[in-house]
């Protein structure tokens, strides 16, 4: 007895760890780009046999060292004029201990 298999549609092939390792790829690239660094060759990989990564990674692509100075003084630069940008938190008021009532 020959078994009846149903159609397919394109849901077949949705890959759901893939979606969101795409989804990951393209906030980290929008958030650098933020900054004033593009990141040239980023792709999502799929897991290999040879890799002790579980699912997908995103590869950075081909990074000179000086593309890397150049991209770190950037974030640097502006994590420091952020910092000195924002107001600092104040400090949580102080609780006054109750005297018990005799």
């Amino acid at each position: 007895m020959q078994q009846k298999f149903q159609p397919v549609g394109p849901e077949y092939f949705d890959d759901q760890d893939r979606d969101y390792a795409v989804v990951a790829g393209i906030e980290l690239v929008n958030a650098l780009r933020r900054l004033g660094v593009d990141l040239e060759g980023i792709v999502v990989s799929a897991p290999c046999d040879r890799c002790s990564s579980v699912g997908y990674v995103l590869d950075l692509g081909p990074v000179e060292p000086a593309q890397a100075l150049k991209m770190a003084a950037t974030i640097n630069s502006y994590a420091e004029s952020n910092r000195l940008r924002e107001p600092s938190s104040p400090l949580p008021k102080r609780q006054r201990k109750r005297r018990a009532k005799i």
